[in-house]
């Protein structure tokens, strides 16, 4: 019953399990993607986006393809992209559509300093597999980027499938949430004391009832999702992750 009434499950005395479900009420996930059918090979269907040029969904043929669009559309680095962009020749074959074209911003995070880069995504054992049929296609891509001032890489499983994906697919949900400026301005309140701390310790210092704490850690997350609050997103985030106060 433990699990039924409070946020968290202790394992010791420094260690908490986190159910996020319990904390809020219900299940926190991705944006529903509606499934539109099966491909030969992978589950396909459509992804909502805010960050589309055209449209409001991105479609994906591959459940590999909607952990990539994940990590594109929660990361602040990516200023757009868009799925299945353009139709390359290749001599001797049939057109190439690569997958995604995403447009990123510079270091300077000025908008004339944006770099376009055009991704084909695929598991490692199909390039494995079919590296002597898909080599005209990136060799066909490489060139078709470059003429435009892009550039052309391959993305694979090892790469997408991290720390990262997970951290983006539990907050991604968090910022569709309507704030709740009372429960965030208590929790900045206690960071800015604190200075850098875990969820845990700051959901402690600022109420000891778990109920309490349950609300407020939706808040939380929300603001770590919004880069209000800081955190290592290329570690997994637990209730014992550092998190931090930005100025």
């Amino acid at each position: 019953m433990a699990k039924l009434l409070q946020p968290w499950l202790k394992v010791d005395d420094t260690t908490f399990e986190f159910f996020p479900s319990d904390a809020t009420g219900f299940p926190r996930r991705l944006p529903p993607a509606r499934k539109i059918g099966l491909g030969r090979r992978a589950l396909t269907g459509l992804i909502p986006s805010k960050k589309l040029s055209e449209g409001a969904s991105a479609r994906f043929e591959s459940s590999l393809e909607r952990d990539f669009f994940a990590l594109l559309e929660f990361s602040n680095d990516v200023l757009g992209w868009d799925p299945q962009p353009v139709q390359i020749p290749v001599p001797g074959g049939r057109p190439y559509v690569p997958d995604v074209l995403v447009h990123w911003i510079g270091p300077s995070r000025a908008l004339d300093s944006t770099e376009s880069v055009l991704y084909e995504i695929k598991y490692r054992a199909e390039l494995r597999e079919n590296w002597s049929e898909l080599l005209p296609r990136f060799r066909a891509a490489s060139r078709y980027a470059r003429e435009r001032g892009w550039r052309f890489r391959l993305m694979t499983d090892d790469r997408i499938r991290t720390s990262a994906l997970y951290n983006a697919k539990f907050l991604l949900p968090y910022l569709s949430d309507t704030p709740n400026e009372q429960d965030m301005l208590q929790l900045l309140h206690a960071l800015g004391l604190l200075i850098e701390t875990t969820p845990a310790d700051l959901l402690r210092a600022c109420t000891q009832d778990p109920w309490g704490q349950g609300r407020l850690v939706t808040s939380l997350w929300r603001m770590v999702a919004g880069r209000t609050v800081g955190a290592d997103l290329t570690s997994k985030l637990t209730m014992n992750s550092v998190i931090w106060h930005v100025d």
